[in-house]
């Protein structure tokens, strides 16, 4: 209840582990747009693993707290801000959201919300995480629950209906890995409606051993978790971004549903011909600082100056259906390194402080590998999609870990900006 003696839809329970569980989407009546049955779930798995909980009650019919904030109606957005700046309180080294379906390809799946590539040895880690879950999972819902319900885990099973590719916590995440390098780690968990609300499902036994099979599974394969870790990503200053032969900027249009599961992209047999690939050529493909290694095809019935991505695609690089994409073949490795000054440097948002004033800080260390300076004007950009802002105040916090950053909530305002996500720091253009 607050204040004004209201029901607050929120429910939030602090814990010390570095790990959340939420359940964003939890209904509390039968036949309602909502995950029936998620939120006891998620509250006795948060309270097994040690974790912070949130859970969001009947809210799903009115908006969707897991979607981007700037997408959302400025009426209902402040629900959606308020989840993710919840959720990322504290920088939770992993977040497990539990969710409920009615039409998965298996009873339980579970996804990363986004691809992992093998050759990344960060991404080869959170795979390793990943097959350890899927081996460990059937037998603790054996012991546990009797039975051993369907499993199908994203992305080591391609099939998965439920990927959570449009999920924000997770595309926030995934930009964290991949262009900053924190070494987080997230799981959206899908139940299937006889975990949820059967007759059984709804029982307080039932709640409890299904969130021990889940806490067995996951402290098998993510502890312990990481403290303050990095890896290596292809944002750091020393990893520029994949030098390209020949590459073209094409207009993005969406694939055909016959490549909705596939890491391909799509064009037509001059622009094939333009980047001097063969089908099957693997390729990058880049939308601003962020780029992914694909597979090229041709189809005569892409335009040409089009590229026709799958939304998972579209999505692993945060780019707008009608964005503009860059393809080019990677050049070798043993290529100079391109100039990354330009690119500045990506760092995530930690902490809001409660100043009016656009300040942004740092940690001596951090700026010193940017080489910046205390007192600094930058530009910052928040998300992809977003303007950025100029003549941002840059100071120094020795108490901040390296590649995070605190941000005045007026900042934190004008950007749209919530807890965990990336943003992009650079020079100004005249300094």
């Amino acid at each position: 209840m607050n204040l004004f003696g209201l029901h607050d839809l929120f429910q939030i329970i602090d814990a010390s582990a570095p790990i959340v569980v939420g359940a964003p989407h939890h209904g509390t009546r039968p036949n309602v747009d909502a995950d029936q049955g998620t939120g006891p779930v998620a509250l006795a798995l948060a309270r097994r693993l040690n974790a912070r909980a949130v859970v969001v009650s009947d809210l799903r019919r009115t908006v969707d707290v897991n979607k981007n904030p700037l997408r959302l109606n400025t009426d209902v957005r402040h629900h959606a801000l308020r989840y993710q700046n919840e959720s990322f309180r504290g920088a939770p080294s992993l977040i497990v959201e539990i969710h409920g379906h009615v039409s998965g390809q298996y009873d339980v799946e579970i996804t990363t919300g986004f691809d992992l590539d093998a050759s990344a040895p960060g991404d080869a880690l959170f795979l390793e995480k990943l097959a350890m879950l899927k081996r460990t999972l059937p037998g603790a819902f054996a012991s546990r629950l009797g039975r051993t319900p369907t499993l199908g885990v994203y992305p080591l099973d391609r099939d998965v209906q439920k990927t959570a590719t449009d999920t924000f916590t997770f595309q926030k995440i995934r930009r964290a890995r991949n262009l900053v390098g924190m070494e987080w780690y997230g799981l959206h968990i899908e139940l299937n409606a006889s975990l949820r609300t059967s007759r059984l499902a709804q029982s307080a036994d039932f709640v409890e051993a299904l969130s021990g099979a889940l806490t067995t599974a996951i402290r098998a394969a993510f502890e312990p978790l990481p403290a303050e870790a990095t890896i290596p990503v292809k944002g750091e200053l020393a990893a520029p971004l994949t030098e390209l032969i020949a590459p073209g900027t094409l207009r993005a249009t969406l694939a055909p549903a016959k490549y909705g599961n596939d890491n391909v992209v799509v064009v037509h047999p001059d622009e094939l011909a333009s980047l001097g690939a063969l089908d099957g050529d693997p390729v990058i493909v880049r939308n601003g600082d962020e780029e992914l290694r694909s597979t090229v095809v041709s189809a005569r019935t892409v335009r040409p100056s089009q590229a026709a991505l799958p939304a998972r695609v579209r999505r692993q690089i945060s780019l707008s259906e009608k964005g503009q994409v860059t393809i080019g073949r990677p050049a070798p490795r043993a290529s100079a390194p391109a100039d990354v000054d330009r690119r500045g440097s990506a760092v995530v948002a930690r902490e809001a402080r409660a100043k009016k004033e656009q300040h942004v800080w740092l940690s001596p260390d951090e700026m010193q590998r940017a080489g910046w300076r205390h007192g600094e004007a930058l530009v910052v950009q928040g998300q992809p999609d977003a303007p950025a802002m100029k003549s941002i105040i840059l100071l120094s916090d020795s108490e901040l870990p390296p590649r995070a950053a605190a941000v005045s909530h007026g900042l934190m305002e004008r950007l749209k900006l919530t807890l965990g996500e990336v943003m992009m720091l650079r020079k100004t253009e005249d300094g």
